[in-house]
């Protein structure tokens, strides 16, 4: 079983705790573990092959040996009885957006669903809206999330694909025959979602190639195999197309399979203005030869750089080639020098396991474990910005008693290991626009993430109006995952944009991009539009575990398609600049 397949089995036993009223706290240790196991950035099955299991975060004990048993037996005893007393029907409706494990539960016991295409036609049909306590606006919002589900298909999102695609990479190269190997189409150009993965490689013997990849221990089946092409389905599931190619054309070869389809017509065009033709085989210069056109090779192109550069271009990361004036930037030699993983300096956005009796999630790790593995990572610095304590459970003294147990170990960790911590909070943007934290608290503090959290069908109009209010606040430095989206199961939110980016500029505001994988948000259309208006950015992990913050390098190909650069970063600001920049005093 895939981490996905195993977080959602996990889910539905939530679920099922759930509509039989199980302790809430059990509950949350469900969801989280399904979380950390999604998360992930090795398969579970491999960690448990390899006897690794406890370097799982976020699973308790108790769920770690159920994942034994899963593995061993290919199934769990007391899952199968706790969702054994439910309508089977319920478990097969869960991902749709709109609808919870008690819905699911009420929908499956009185109208017999066992399928979302059978939930369609009963929200069709008017059925749906006949159950007490539902109605014909609930039916309407389910019919929108099937067809959310609909179309979601079976893409993956970016750091999946990307894990999936790299192992597959990192094991091709252990063969002498394989001189390089690269992902193409558009997880190359690292779109957010990704259809199936397709490889290319450079050798000068395609048969060995071909057999060594086909061989290899990820691949389940073989459904095609030729002299230079080869399509398995890997044992998750996923098919991968593999292509080779000599070494003198990898490039030209590479170029064309990329993409995208409109930045290819698009060098086409500009090809046959000088007279030359493209492929995957090269470039051929195009000559009239009777009454006929006809083309002889002109270069075989071992690398991009010189594919680009016969075209009088310079060379364009795959991130750019969207058709969105990349070409033209191209051809004037003005593409920008995109931002890069080693230039990031901290991450500002990581939550501990410091407990801050919030609603939200807790971290996995300590302060010390966060501090250590930023620092291995080569960070300056890192801001801790746990969720806020509950609204309804804490008075402000209460508030400032728990922050200021924290920011005592923060302290500590400062004094001694050679990296800065932040003393930050992650604050909900409540519905009316105010702070779940009082402004006197905020202050204190060296970094405030202001975040949408709740209340997300509001129209337009109001939350701009909500956000803007935030924004607004002196003690907010930066909106969090800004539009609230999550990829697959939920649109983000609309803003009128042009009066964020105005607020945001106007009051010295940062945007951030969080790389956590189902947000990837800012996205990079906005991204672009951002820096276009002279709004600062900053990439985030929202790590909840120590090793989520690997997924930085997905925060920066956002920002990379973006037209991103390090001095539009603010995390890629030294800490002496940095500092000064959020006039941070407590550290320096």
């Amino acid at each position: 079983m895939t981490n996905l397949e195993i977080a959602k089995l996990i889910r539905k036993v939530a679920a099922a705790y759930t509509v039989m009223g199980e302790n809430f706290f059990k509950i949350q240790a469900y969801d989280k573990a399904a979380d950390s196991i999604e998360h992930a950035t090795s398969e579970v099955k491999d960690l448990f092959e390899s006897g690794r299991l406890d370097k799982l975060p976020g699973v308790g004990e108790h769920i770690k040996n159920y994942l034994v048993e899963l593995f061993k037996k290919g199934r769990v005893k007391h899952f199968e009885e706790v969702m054994g007393k439910l309508p089977k029907g319920m478990f097969e409706i869960l991902d749709v957006p709109g609808i919870g494990p008690k819905t699911a539960y009420k929908i499956a016991k009185e109208l017999g669903v066992s399928s979302v295409s059978g939930l369609k036609e009963a929200a069709a049909s008017g059925r749906l809206a006949r159950i007490p306590g539902l109605g014909s606006k609930t039916s309407q919002e389910i019919l929108k999330g099937i067809d959310e589900v609909t179309r979601r298909g079976s893409r993956m999102l970016l750091p999946y694909a990307w894990n999936l695609a790299n192992d597959i990479v990192t094991s091709l190269k252990k063969s002498p025959d394989i001189l390089e190997a690269y992902s193409l189409g558009s997880l190359r150009r690292t779109v957010a979602t990704i259809g199936d993965i397709d490889i290319a490689a450079s050798t000068n013997d395609p048969l060995k190639a071909i057999n060594f990849f086909i061989k290899l221990p990820q691949v389940e089946r073989v459904t095609d195999k030729g002299e230079h092409k080869a399509t398995v389905v890997m044992k998750n599931g996923k098919q991968v197309d593999f292509m080779v190619t000599s070494p003198e054309r990898f490039g030209a070869l590479l170029q064309h399979f990329t993409g995208s389809k409109m930045h290819n017509i698009h060098l086409r065009k500009l090809a046959n203005e000088k007279g030359l033709s493209l492929s995957e085989y090269g470039i051929s210069k195009v000559h009239e030869k009777g009454n006929q056109f006809a083309s002889d090779l002109l270069a075989k192109c071992e690398n991009e750089e010189e594919f680009y550069k016969i075209l009088g271009m310079d060379y364009v990361p795959p991130e750019l080639r969207e058709d969105a004036g990349e070409i033209e930037r191209a051809v004037a030699h003005k593409l920008p020098k995109l931002v890069e993983l080693k230039d990031i300096k901290g991450d500002l956005h990581v939550h501990s396991s410091f407990n801050t009796q919030t609603s939200h999630d807790l971290g996995a790790n300590s302060l010390r474990e966060l501090a250590e593995h930023a620092k291995n990572q080569g960070y300056e610095y890192i801001a801790i910005a746990d969720h806020n304590p509950s609204v309804s459970g804490h008075t402000q003294a209460q508030v400032e008693w728990l922050l200021a147990k924290r920011l005592k170990l923060i302290e500590q960790i400062n004094s001694s290991r050679g990296i800065k911590l932040l003393n930050s909070l992650e604050v909900d943007i409540l519905a009316d626009g105010t702070l779940a934290v009082q402004d006197k608290i905020l202050s204190g503090l060296d970094l405030v993430v202001a975040s949408v959290h709740s209340s997300f069908g509001q129209g337009v109009d109001a939350m701009t109006k909500r956000v803007m209010k935030a924004l607004r606040n002196p003690n907010v430095d930066i909106l969090g995952h800004p539009t609230g989206r999550l990829i697959g199961s939920r649109e983000g939110y609309e803003l009128h944009w042009e009066k964020i980016f105005k607020v945001c500029q106007k009051k010295q505001k940062a945007l951030e991009i969080n790389a956590w994988p189902e947000r990837l948000d800012l996205p990079d259309t906005l991204v672009r539009e951002a820096i276009t208006n002279g709004v600062k950015l900053v990439i985030s992990t929202d790590a909840h575990a120590k090793d989520q913050m690997d997924n930085m390098r997905f925060g920066v190909a956002v920002a990379r398609r973006g037209w991103a650069t390090k001095t539009d970063i603010l995390n890629c600001f030294s800490w002496v600049d940095f500092s000064k920049y959020f006039r941070i005093k407590s550290k320096e």
